[in-house]
């Protein structure tokens, strides 16, 4: 289905709020062991700022899309949905992979480039897997809420 901009910017906004959440508290886990609440906001602002400009900018649904035709999966199904969620979280973890984690190994810490590498593949699955399951589990109940928002 096709949707306006607007549509798509609201979308957007709400769809990032418990990604972005979630990336960076799980991030802060994965490299610290505990919560501290500066870190997450920074974290937070910068993984909803990227995500943002990700889902405007980067044809992620539509690569998701051809993911799941190529995977033979029928529209409205549950399979299509895991197939277009494979694609489109792996495009915004990556994205937040390296943003993320170059801020904070390499900007806060100081610590030489080579540690985002050793960092980047230290928590890339973990970091996918809670996306994946948040991002599904949110996308229905976002696209409703939108289309309230909407009214399209």
């Amino acid at each position: 289905m096709n949707h306006s901009a607007k549509w798509r910017v609201v979308n957007t906004l709400l769809m990032n709020i418990p990604i972005a959440a979630s990336i960076s508290v799980t991030a802060q886990f994965l490299a610290i062991h505990t919560f501290i609440f500066p870190l997450f906001c920074m974290n937070f602002a910068i993984a909803y700022v990227l995500s943002f400009v990700v889902g405007m900018c980067v044809p992620a649904v539509k690569w998701g899309f051809g993911f799941a035709q190529v995977c033979k999966a029928k529209p409205d199904t549950l399979k299509f949905g895991l197939c277009i969620n494979a694609i489109v979280n792996l495009v915004y973890v990556v994205a937040n992979e390296i943003v993320l984690t170059y801020f904070n190994v390499v900007v806060l810490n100081h610590a030489p480039i080579i540690a985002v590498l050793f960092g980047i593949l230290e928590t890339f699955i973990p970091i996918y897997i809670v996306g994946f399951i948040v991002s599904f589990l949110w996308n229905q109940p976002c696209e409703k809420i939108t289309n309230s928002i909407v009214k399209e």
